[in-house]
Formats: C-alpha cells, sequence, structure tokens
C-alpha cells in the first residue's frame, strides 16, 4: 500500500509563498526537529508515489527484444509503475526502421493500463557533447537530422517535448560543455540522470547534477538503467520516483515537466521534500527585502521505508555549490527508531539562503549506502538572474596579492538587460568594503562572464558578494562567493611546468588541489623556463618530456637547463619526475641526465621500466628497510642510479622511497643552496592520486615538505 504525500505544483513556474514563509537570511542555517506524526496530518491522499524506469533499450535500436518484452518484464518482473523504451533515434530514421517508431507506439499501446502501468515511448538523442532522452514528440530525434544540441534543444521546443540529461558522468562525456546555460534547452530539459547504468549500484552523477543547477539550469532528478539486455527494471533496484496525481500518461508527463520526481537506489523508499505549498521542482519567489529581513524559511522533510531492514543512516539538505546546510546523522539506529508514524523519519528545518537564486535538494543514505537524491526546491528573487562560479581564479589566494575574481551571471530571461551595474564587496565583521564596480550588459538566456581585481588586506578567512543593480528594480540582486581562505605572503610558491608537452600535461588538477589545501601556492607554468619565469618561485616540478603530437616543446633548450641550474644554485629546490624508457626513442632520460651532470649531481635516472609482478605498474613503499613502510603506486616509472655507475643508490643522497628488491625509486639530494628530488615517475597525477589503497597523497607533500627545507623522518 503506498502513502500519501503532501503535494502541489503545476511545472515549471514561479509559485509566491505565503507571507507568513518569506524567508532567506544571511546567517547560518538552523534546523529544528517536530514532533512524531507532525508532518502527517499535511498528507493528502490525492497523490502518490509511482516508481519506474526512464531509460532502456530493444532490438528497435542496440538492445535485445522489443518494446514488448520490454513492457511486460518490467510490468510482472520488476513490479514499476512506469517504463520507457528510448531507443536511439538515429535508428528511428534509417529508412529500413522507420516502421519501428510507430510499431513502438502500438505496443505501448498496448500494454498501457491505467491506474495500474503507464509505458512511455521516447527516444535517445546520441552526440559528442553528450546523450539526452526526448518525450512527448510525435516523432523520434536523431544526430542525422538534429546536429548539434541547439538544434536539438529547437526540436524540443518545435514539438513542446520533454527533455533529460542522460549519464552526466564528466568520465566519460563532455557533459554539454559543462552544462553551459541555454535558456530554450532550459524550457525543455526538465530532468537529469542522478544516478545511471544497468548495475548493481548504478553510476552517481550528482557532481555533474550540482553543476548543472549551479549554472541556472532547471532540472530535476532521476535514477535510469539504460538497459541494453532483457533485464528491463530488474538489472537494479534503481528507480525514477514520480509524485502524481493518478497513474496515467497524462499525469506522469506532467510531473516530469514539473520536475516532481526523485533518484533512488532502493526499489520503495518514501522521501518528500516540500516548503509550505511548494514541492521539489517548484521555484519560490520571495521579496527582495526578505532576503535583507533575515525572514526564516522552513523546509519539511519526510523518509520512509516499508521494508525493516532499510533503516535510515543520514539525511541531508543540499544547497547551492554543493554546500550541506543541514544534515541528521541517525548512525546505526535500529530500524525505524528514529520513526513518526509507520516508522517515518519526519523533521522541519529552517534555513537561511544566502544569496538572490538558491536551490536546496533533499539527500538521504540507509544503511546499505543506497542513496537517495531529490529534485530541488529554488528559491528566488524573481529576477531571472543566477550567478555561479563566483570565486577567485587563482588556487590559493595570499594577502597582498592581487587576484582576478570570477562571476558568471546567468540571465534566465529571454530578453537581454543591459547595463547591469555590478559591485564586488569584501565583508567583515566592521562590514563591508566596495571592491570594484563595473556595468555588463547581459544577454538573454545565457550566461555572461564578468572579472574584477581584488587583493586580500589580511590573512585569514574573507567573504566577497557581488551585488547586481537591475533596471527598473528597486532591491539590488545579492550573491554570496563560498569563504575564501587567504594565506600569508610568506607561503611556499610552487610552479608546476606545462610548457613542455609530457604524459601527464593537463593532468595536474589534482596535484594542484592537494598543495593548495595543504598551505603552498601551486600555479601551472606554461611558457619557457628562464630567471624571470622562476623569479619568486621556491619549488619547480618538472615532468619528464615526450616526443609526440602536441602544441609544446618536447624538449628543453640548454638555456632553460642553465636557468634551472641556476635557479638551484641560487637557492630553489626542484622536483623531477621520470618515465620508463621507450623503445621508439619518444622518452628517455637524456635530458634530465644532462640537467643533473650540469648541476653536479650524484644522483642520475636510468633508462630502463620498473615491474611488478610482470605488469608495468609497481608498488613501492617510503620508510626505513627495503620494502617497509607504507605503499605508494607508480606506472611506468624507471629507477635511479648513482652518477655513471649501475648501482642503485647514489653516494650522498636520501633515499625517499625504494621497491621491495631494494630498487630506488626517489632519492633527495642537497646541490648548492637548493634541493633536488628525483621521482621514476610522477606519483602526484590526477590518476594516480585517486588510488585510495596506496599513500600516494601522503608521498607527495612529505617530497615537497623536503623540498621546503624540513628533515627528511621516516613515515
Amino acid at each position: 500500500m503506498r502513502t500519501p504525500i503532501p503535494f502541489r505544483g503545476e511545472g515549471k513556474r514561479l509559485l509566491p509563498l505565503a507571507p507568513s514563509f518569506l524567508a532567506l537570511a544571511l546567517a547560518i542555517a538552523l534546523f529544528l526537529p517536530i514532533q512524531q506524526g507532525a508532518c502527517a496530518e499535511a498528507l493528502p491522499a490525492s497523490y502518490d508515489y509511482y516508481f519506474g524506469n526512464l531509460h532502456s533499450h530493444t532490438s528497435y535500436s542496440d538492445g535485445v527484444l522489443t518494446p514488448s518484452d520490454a513492457f511486460k518484464h518490467a510490468r510482472d518482473a520488476a513490479r514499476m509503475d512506469f517504463h520507457a523504451v528510448t531507443d536511439h533515434g538515429y535508428y528511428m530514421q534509417e529508412a529500413t526502421n522507420l516502421h519501428h517508431w510507430f510499431m513502438a507506439l502500438e505496443e505501448a499501446d498496448r500494454f498501457y493500463a491505467p491506474g495500474r502501468f503507464v509505458t512511455l515511448i521516447g527516444y535517445e538523442w546520441t552526440f559528442t557533447d553528450g546523450h539526452i532522452n526526448g518525450f512527448d514528440t510525435s516523432r523520434a530525434a536523431s544526430r542525422d537530422t538534429q546536429r548539434s544540441v541547439p538544434e536539438f534543444f529547437e526540436f524540443l521546443a518545435e514539438h513542446s517535448g520533454i527533455g533529460m540529461f542522460n549519464h552526466p558522468n564528466y568520465g566519460i562525456q563532455p557533459n554539454w560543455n559543462d552544462f553551459e546555460y541555454s535558456g530554450l534547452g532550459d524550457a525543455h530539459i526538465s530532468l537529469l540522470e542522478v544516478g545511471s547504468g544497468p548495475y548493481r549500484h548504478n553510476i552517481r552523477n550528482e557532481r555533474a547534477y550540482r553543476r548543472a543547477l549551479d549554472r541556472g539550469w532547471h532540472i530535476g532528478a532521476t535514477s535510469d538503467q539504460d538497459n541494453h539486455r532483457a533485464d528491463w527494471g530488474t538489472a537494479a533496484p534503481t528507480r525514477t520516483c514520480i509524485i502524481a496525481t493518478e497513474l496515467t500518461r497524462e499525469a506522469v508527463l506532467a510531473a516530469m515537466r514539473g520536475m516532481h520526481t526523485y533518484a533512488t537506489e532502493d526499489s520503495n523508499v518514501r522521501v518528500f521534500f516540500s516548503s509550505g505549498e511548494s514541492v521539489m521542482g517548484d521555484e519560490i519567489v520571495i521579496d527582495p527585502k526578505a532576503l535583507m529581513a533575515g525572514e526564516p524559511l522552513e523546509f519539511r522533510v519526510y523518509v520512509s521505508d516499508p521494508d525493516a531492514a532499510d533503516h535510515l543512516e543520514l539525511v541531508q539538505i543540499v544547497a547551492s555549490g554543493g554546500e550541506v546546510v543541514w544534515e541528521s546523522e541517525l548512525g546505526q539506529a535500529p530500524p525505524h527508531a528514529t520513526g513518526a508514524i509507520g516508522g517515518a523519519y519526519e523533521t522541519v528545518v529552517t534555513l537561511a539562503p544566502r544569496s538572490s537564486y538558491n536551490w536546496y535538494y533533499l539527500r538521504a543514505v540507509q544503511g546499505d549506502d543506497d542513496v537517495i537524491v531529490t529534485s530541488p526546491i529554488w528559491v528566488t528573487t524573481g529576477s531571472g538572474i543566477a550567478v555561479c562560479d563566483f570565486a577567485p581564479a587563482d588556487a590559493v589566494v595570499r594577502e597582498g596579492l592581487s587576484t582576478r575574481v570570477k562571476a558568471e551571471i546567468v540571465n534566465r530571461n529571454k530578453g537581454a538587460i543591459d547595463r547591469v551595474k555590478a559591485v564586488l564587496y569584501e565583508t567583515g565583521e566592521s562590514g563591508r568594503r566596495a571592491v570594484s564596480s563595473q556595468c555588463v550588459d547581459l544577454t538573454g538566456w545565457a550566461g555572461t562572464d564578468i572579472w574584477f581585481d581584488w587583493t586580500p588586506t589580511a590573512p585569514g578567512e574573507a567573504r566577497l558578494q557581488l551585488e547586481l543593480v537591475l533596471p527598473g528594480r528597486e532591491v539590488p540582486e545579492l550573491f554570496q562567493a563560498a569563504p575564501i581562505l587567504a594565506r600569508g605572503a610568506g607561503i611556499t610558491r610552487v610552479l608546476i611546468d606545462e610548457g613542455h608537452n609530457n604524459r601527464y600535461s593537463g593532468y595536474m588538477d589534482g596535484l594542484i588541489a592537494l598543495l593548495a589545501a595543504s598551505d603552498y601556492s601551486p600555479e601551472i607554468g606554461e611558457h619557457a623556463i628562464a630567471p624571470e619565469v622562476l623569479a619568486g618561485t621556491d619549488i619547480l616540478v618538472v615532468n619528464l618530456p615526450e616526443i609526440g603530437f602536441a602544441l609544446t616543446p618536447t624538449s628543453f633548450e640548454q638555456i632553460e637547463l642553465e636557468a634551472i641550474a641556476g635557479f638551484v644554485e641560487q637557492g630553489g629546490s626542484l622536483l623531477l619526475a621520470g618515465w620508463s624508457h621507450s623503445a621508439d626513442g619518444s622518452r628517455t632520460s637524456e635530458q634530465f641526465n644532462a640537467l643533473l651532470q650540469l648541476m653536479q649531481a650524484s644522483v642520475r635516472f636510468a633508462d630502463d621500466e620498473l615491474q611488478m609482478d610482470g605488469s608495468s605498474s609497481i608498488h613501492v613503499h617510503w620508510g626505513p628497510g627495503q620494502g617497509s613502510g607504507r605503499p605508494i603506486f607508480a606506472s611506468e616509472a624507471c629507477s635511479l642510479m648513482a652518477a655513471g655507475q649501475a648501482q642503485a643508490q647514489a653516494p650522498g643522497t636520501t633515499v625517499l622511497a625504494r621497491s621491495a628488491a631494494g630498487i630506488v625509486f626517489a632519492a633527495g639530494e642537497l646541490i648548492g643552496s637548493g634541493r633536488v628530488a628525483c621521482l621514476g615517475a610522477p606519483v602526484y597525477s590526477l590518476f594516480d592520486l585517486k588510488r585510495e589503497l596506496f599513500a600516494n597523497s601522503d608521498f607527495t607533500l612529505a617530497v615537497m615538505a623536503w623540498l621546503a627545507g624540513e628533515e627528511w623522518t621516516a613515515h
């Protein structure tokens, strides 16, 4: 038996809130639990939960069997309330397959049973920028006829269709230019797969979901299976839950347009998120003066699972920028120990958003790690303006040094807005001071980047505000940046060479983030190495160049090697990361060794390849003794040796890491007034830092600390 829920909403619209709930403040979010059963009084029986799948394939494209088989399996084996077959659109437009579109529609009609089972026929539009499902159009779109993302948006608009962003995983696709805002697209793309894939536990795309919301998209959450085998609905317990007035096609499609949905990895959990009469998928418009007045806004949270074993461990409200503004950790409590009526978890949360454009969604985690994510509730001032990427461009901000601050202003209005006055403020205990101001013209239905110069006057936490004065609006729009940590002027500065092509060019983001969080000031160097480039640098990081197709040089000029040697002689620190020798000559240690010889160093790179168990990947250790200490991971690495000798350890060096066989992988040496560390491979690449079972991050920071002047100690 399904549980009724509170509900009100009619699609992508602006819903004014009752005056008693007008709320937005600049304070920190608060919460207030309520008595058991208090929410249940507001649960009318006219709306219900319906579970299903909005992404699947059959032999009408690249799957198996027919839509009839899919509907029968989803209804009987998976016991779902609705199911959509979304074969690839380009199959439907091939001359030999045109009839499949009409056959699919007929098969859906045969299995459609209002009140029991809803069948939908959609299609998947595939493009290099990303895939999108389309629904409620008279024919399918194809990449052969709709040959760009804007053309597909125009197709949806022409047919008043519904779109859903598919599997927005950054590892497999560029996600529509990182969710670049399109007003026409936003008018018709209503959903995004927060979960995707026919796996036991689906691929979680929450990062992409938050990114799309930050960039101004109004989209709801789904979790779908993308079936290509005869396991429609049974491939995993993941479901899209739709909140609708009844189980009919019209009601299901209306709920999809209105984003009254949530994504769940549990097949039957009931979740509800609301504020006043507004529910997940709705936008609440408040008077801008309420933002300044700090009037509170209440959100109601409801989670219930009919299965006794599925106890709730964590409930969160996630807000703009991905900030968790409220959470309740329930831990390993017995099933339903938090319970109100029927074992439901219920509470009221009082939040104080900080900007003129805000979104919030509910996130719940069960004891078996199943995650549930709802569609958001938006709270805005009704201006149609959002701001994202409001932050300094530099990874590390330092006292007394100018930094560039960027903000993307998203104009969700179709018409352009000219002569918008933008003022950047720095706020603190003593009030706020205007940093800079300028006028900007905002293109309709698009984002516009704006830049400011800002110099922190003191170390510590700083807060920035962006105020936009729109023509014809009495009260300015206000947007808050996340807190910014300004570091002291004397912080260690690290320059990472990207001016010479190497295997890991473009994959230093992990190292940048690691150093920035560890009291270093890292930056990428994209120019030839010269004394003026190295001026002000404390540590230089150079990865072994690789010959091949590249837009940057694949070797160092002699003048560059001399500049590096002079940098070390005068007290600078140098980190050299090698690579294994390649038979085609695209990688050799010749230039690194020429540099070490120029510096009269004792250590050299060997033209070999360390391996472990016959693999090109190796595990080496740092710490006392051979093969002991904490393991780190390297791939296709070389070993180190003494100058002119085929021995493992150079005299006068400090061994930082070695293999179990005693082969030196990393060593450090004092040269002139500076320090040099040599590694057999860049263990700090974006890929290697992600290896959870290894201590690559800790090892990298230990090497950096030694280069910064600390003593090397056993770890």
